[in-house]
């Protein structure tokens, strides 16, 4: 069953709840086989009287145990005196929703019923007309001082609700019309709680989760494709201002949109439904599962933490944790990007990058051109606060005097390169472009020197440092250079 209709349900058991409403009917046992004092209506072999009553009216807190059957599982409930709520036996170790837990817990103390049909040795009565040979329900409520109440649920009754069923209860020789709410037909997969990470939060808010460390594998990588947290303060660094960046099978920064939605995904995982509980390998293969198309290894809130993804389809992914028992499903509208994760999808698209307040000139040179941009900075001495502008800058191309945001604009134009292919081989030959790099003396940084070699006819290869080759388009690289000319 969906979140959407499963919430719709709470929605609606609470408020008929609140409204005082008692919404489940069954029998009674007073567990000697006589009937209970509180069953007010009685019939004729054959007589429909379309009465309603009350069959069982008991304290909630005398309730000990229930046990309920139905057609896709058996649970025992109690309450859990550690935790002060309402458990399952069979469902002890995880994490469950236990609104739905409640609702089977206080729905039977109080219990109606909303008609009377027949009577079991009424002439003509067949049980398999009722579904009683069938059961879609049994449930045995124990009350304390060993009063024990039994009844089983048939097939619907035809012409009314979906919730309404025909109901026989132990020690009582009617049929009657109930309504029994949907927690009482339902699985494991009901039950369930929806958020994937639940036993890596104990005690955590959700506003104070981290995500430290990533590393990704599988069909759309080649090897493991590692994200570290960035560490890097200092701004001359080509690294700094990014979240994460990747250290194997390259060194280079992830885009800062997709690792926030990656942060994101694993932050905040809530499956669109609980599909299996202690799947077997035959039914992990069902899903893809035993070989997963990606696996996501990571550190959340200090702990390791592997899960394991497949996608049969663009629009349905299933995730599993490393240790755990449960098969999720998620629709990817329900993820920002963990659905259509790639290398191309996370590396940072920009082939330059670097922070226009560090640099103290730049040289670009051609075989047609050759411009020198000089930049000079002094300290604001009417600097007051934090936010106020701590340099003045003052900028110049082949010594002459140009507005200082031509200069900053030139600066975020080669910084927005976009890289057509990451990691190509090295060209060799004499460069096409060299575009010189100085800092201030504050950072301490050596002069960078980029270089460009023709590596297509649309393309050219980028050469910076220790980073890899990367290309980027002849389109680009010409536009900056006209720019250049026109400085």
């Amino acid at each position: 069953m969906s979140k959407k209709r499963r919430n719709l349900i709470i929605l609606l058991a609470a408020t008929v709840l609140l409204g005082g409403l008692l919404w489940l009917v069954t029998g009674l046992d007073d567990g000697n086989g006589e009937d209970d004092a509180a069953h007010t209506s009685q019939t004729s072999d054959s007589d429909h009287s379309r009465q309603s009553g009350t069959l069982i009216d008991a304290e909630q807190d005398d309730l000990q145990s229930i046990v309920f059957t139905n057609q896709n599982a058996k649970y025992t409930a109690y309450i859990d005196e550690d935790k002060g709520e309402v458990a399952f036996k069979e469902l002890k170790g995880f994490s469950v929703n236990s609104a739905f837990m409640e609702y089977v817990w206080y729905g039977v103390a109080q219990m109606t019923y909303n008609d009377i049909i027949t009577t079991t040795d009424a002439d003509g009565y067949n049980a398999e007309v009722y579904g009683f040979d069938k059961p879609s329900l049994t449930v045995t409520a124990v009350f304390s001082g060993g009063r024990k109440y039994e009844f089983i649920a048939g097939g619907n009754v035809p012409g009314a609700e979906d919730d309404v069923y025909y109901t026989l209860l132990k020690g009582d020789n009617h049929v009657y019309a109930c309504t029994i709410d949907v927690p009482f037909f339902m699985g494991d997969s009901y039950y369930l709680n929806d958020d994937v990470f639940y036993s890596y939060d104990s005690g955590i808010e959700s506003s104070d989760i981290t995500i430290g460390d990533i590393t990704l594998s599988g069909k759309a990588f080649d090897g493991e494709f590692v994200m570290k947290v960035n560490k890097e303060s200092d701004l001359s660094s080509p690294m700094y201002g990014y979240d994460y960046v990747v250290t194997s099978p390259i060194n280079w920064p992830v885009k800062k949109s997709s690792s926030s939605m990656l942060v994101y995904d694993l932050t905040y995982m809530m499956a669109d439904d609980v599909v299996k509980l202690n799947p077997t390998k035959a039914q992990l293969k069902s899903y893809g599962l035993n070989e997963p198309s990606l696996t996501v290894d990571f550190v959340r809130n200090g702990k390791k933490c592997v899960m394991y993804c497949s996608q049969p389809d663009k629009n349905t992914m299933y995730v599993m944790l490393k240790g755990g028992k449960i098969v999720y499903m998620l629709q990817s509208d329900s993820l920002s990007i963990l659905h259509d994760l790639s290398p191309e999808n996370l590396y940072s698209l920009n082939a330059v990058s670097i922070s226009v307040e560090t640099i103290s000139g730049i040289k670009i040179s051609s075989p047609d051109m050759s411009v020198r941009l000089d930049v000079s900075r002094k300290k604001n001495e009417n600097a007051m606060q934090e936010s106020d502008v701590i340099y003045i800058y003052s900028s110049k191309a082949n010594g002459k005097d140009i507005k200082y945001s031509l200069y900053t604009n030139f600066v975020k134009q080669l910084n927005n390169s976009v890289i057509q292919h990451w990691n190509v081989k090295a060209p060799g030959g004499k460069a096409d472009v060299t575009i010189s790099v100085e800092y201030f003396d504050s950072y301490n940084r050596a002069a960078d020197t980029i270089k460009f070699y023709k590596y297509s006819d649309r393309e050219y290869a980028v050469v910076w440092g220790g980073s890899p080759v990367n290309t980027v388009s002849s389109t680009w690289l010409n536009q900056l250079l006209q720019n250049a000319g026109q400085l």
